[in-house]
C-alpha cells in the first residue's frame, strides 16, 4: 500500500506539471502529425507524390501529348499544367512555373515550345526547355533525368517514323522498273541511315537557371548549412526565457525594476546579449561551412549579415514572448522546445519547402525560418545581393516585433 501510495503523489506532480505533460506528450504528438503531413507525397500513390513538375504546354501535336502522358505515368511526380488561384483556374504559364520556383515551391519546371510536333514530324531538332531553381539542384537534377528519359523514348518513336520513311524512299529509288536490285548495297544504305538516325538526338533539351549560379554546382552544404543554422539558432529562446526566469527566482529581476529604466528597455537589454550570441552562432557555423567544407556564401556578404541580424533578432524576440507565457523553469523547456522544433519542421529546416504539400507551404510563410531560409538561398544559390533579400528581411523583423509587442504586453514584472 505504500508503493502505491508514493506512485500515486508522483503521478499526481508529474500531470501536475505542464512542462512534463508537453515534452511526454504534446512534443511527439506535434512530431507524428506535422512531420506526416510533410513527408506524406513521399509514401502515397501516383495521385499525390512528392515532386510536383510545372507543364508549360505551347504546342498541341501528339508528341506534346504523349510526352505530358508519360510524364504522368512515372510514380513520384505530379504534373501540373494549370494554375488554381482562388476559384479560378488557368494555364499553366512560363511567368507562373518562375514564380512557384523563386519562391522555392518547386524545383523544375518543363516548357514546350510551339512546333515542337511539327519538327519531329519533318525529321527536325525539336528543342524543350526545363527551368531549374539554382536553391535546389539536387531535386533538379532528378526531374531533369525523368523528363530526358521521357524525351528519349518520344523521340526513338520519331526517329522511327522519320526511319521508315527513309528506308521506304530509299527502296523506292533503288528497285527502277528495270533495274536489278542491288542488297548490298541497299544494306549498306539503309544502315547508314539508321546509324546516322540512332546516333543524333531529335529533340535537345535547354536548361535555364531561373537566377545566376555559382560557379561550381551547388552542394550538400549549401542546402543544410543554412537550414540547420537558422534551426539552431532559434534554441535561443530557451536562454533567454531561462536567463530571465532564474533572475526573477533570484530577486535580481525585481531590484532591476527600481532602476531607472524603463519597461520595454529592461526587455530590450535582455534581448541584447542573447541577439550578439545569436550572431556569433551564426557566424561561427557559416565559417566552418564556408573555411572548413568549401560552402560557398554567394556575391554579397553584406546580404548575409542583413538576413543573419533578422533571424536573431527573431529568435530572441520569440525568447522574451516565450517567458512572458511560462510560470516555471520546466514549462520552458516544455514549451519553448515544442514551439521551436514545430517552427522548424514547418518553415523548411528539417524537410525542403518543394516537396510539401501546397497547403502546408502556405502554412510556412507564417513561420520565420521560411524568410529566413528564403533569404539565405537567395544570396547564397541564386545570386540575389542585399537588395534583392530586403522583403525576407522585412518579414524578419516584422516577426521579431510582434514578439516583443506581445511579451511586453503579456509579460509579469512583478
Amino acid at each position: 500500500m505504500k508503493l502505491w501510495a508514493v506512485t500515486i503523489k508522483d503521478l499526481k506532480i508529474i500531470l501536475a506539471d505542464r512542462g512534463a505533460l508537453v515534452t511526454l506528450f504534446a512534443m511527439p504528438l506535434m512530431f507524428i502529425v506535422v512531420m506526416s503531413l510533410l513527408l506524406g507525397p513521399l509514401f502515397r500513390g501516383a495521385d499525390d507524390n512528392a515532386i510536383k513538375l510545372p507543364v508549360v504546354i505551347l504546342d498541341n501535336s501528339a508528341q506534346a501529348n504523349t510526352v505530358i502522358t508519360d510524364l504522368q505515368s512515372i510514380n513520384g511526380f505530379s504534373i501540373e499544367t494549370e494554375i488554381n488561384e482562388g476559384n479560378q483556374t488557368r494555364a499553366m504559364t512560363r511567368a507562373g512555373a518562375e514564380a512557384m520556383l523563386r519562391d522555392g515551391r518547386r524545383v523544375a519546371a518543363l516548357i514546350i515550345p510551339d512546333g515542337f510536333g511539327n519538327a519531329l514530324t519533318r525529321g527536325e531538332k525539336a528543342n524543350v526547355i526545363v527551368l531549374q531553381d539554382p536553391a535546389q539542384l539536387n531535386l533538379a537534377n532528378v526531374v531533369l533525368g525523368a523528363v530526358n528519359g521521357v524525351l528519349g523514348r518520344v523521340g526513338g518513336q520519331a526517329q522511327t517514323t522519320q526511319s521508315v520513311e527513309q528506308l521506304t524512299q530509299l527502296v523506292q529509288s533503288k528497285l527502277p522498273p528495270q533495274a536489278p536490285f542491288d542488297a548490298d548495297a541497299f544494306r549498306a544504305s539503309a544502315l547508314d541511315k539508321m546509324n546516322k538516325s540512332l546516333n543524333t538526338s531529335p529533340i535537345t533539351v535547354e536548361t535555364i537557371n531561373i537566377a545566376p549560379v555559382n560557379e561550381n554546382q551547388i552542394g550538400v552544404f549549401e542546402q543544410n548549412v543554412p537550414g540547420f543554422s537558422i534551426m539552431f539558432v532559434f534554441f535561443l529562446v530557451n536562454f533567454v526565457a531561462g536567463s530571465i526566469m532564474a533572475e526573477k527566482q533570484d530577486g535580481t529581476f525585481r531590484r532591476l525594476l527600481v532602476a531607472p529604466i524603463s519597461k520595454p528597455a529592461l526587455l530590450a537589454g535582455k534581448l541584447l546579449p542573447n541577439f550578439i550570441v545569436g550572431l556569433i552562432q551564426i557566424t561561427i557555423l557559416f565559417a566552418v561551412g564556408h573555411f572548413v567544407f568549401g560552402m560557398k556564401l554567394g556575391n554579397d556578404l553584406f546580404g548575409l549579415v542583413l538576413v543573419t541580424i533578422a533571424v536573431s533578432l527573431a529568435a530572441t524576440g520569440l525568447g522574451i514572448l516565450v517567458a512572458a507565457l511560462v510560470k516555471t523553469e520546466r514549462q520552458i523547456s516544455g514549451l519553448g522546445t515544442l514551439v521551436i522544433l514545430t517552427l522548424a519542421a514547418l518553415g523548411g529546416s528539417m524537410v525542403p519547402l518543394s516537396v510539401m504539400p501546397d497547403f502546408m507551404q502556405n502554412v510556412a510563410k507564417f513561420t520565420p525560418h521560411a524568410w529566413a531560409l528564403m533569404g539565405y538561398q537567395n544570396i547564397i544559390a541564386r545570386g540575389a545581393s542585399w537588395v534583392d533579400v530586403l522583403p525576407q528581411v522585412a518579414m524578419l523583423l516584422g516577426f521579431a516585433a510582434v514578439f516583443y509587442a506581445v511579451a511586453l504586453w503579456r509579460f509579469r514584472f512583478d
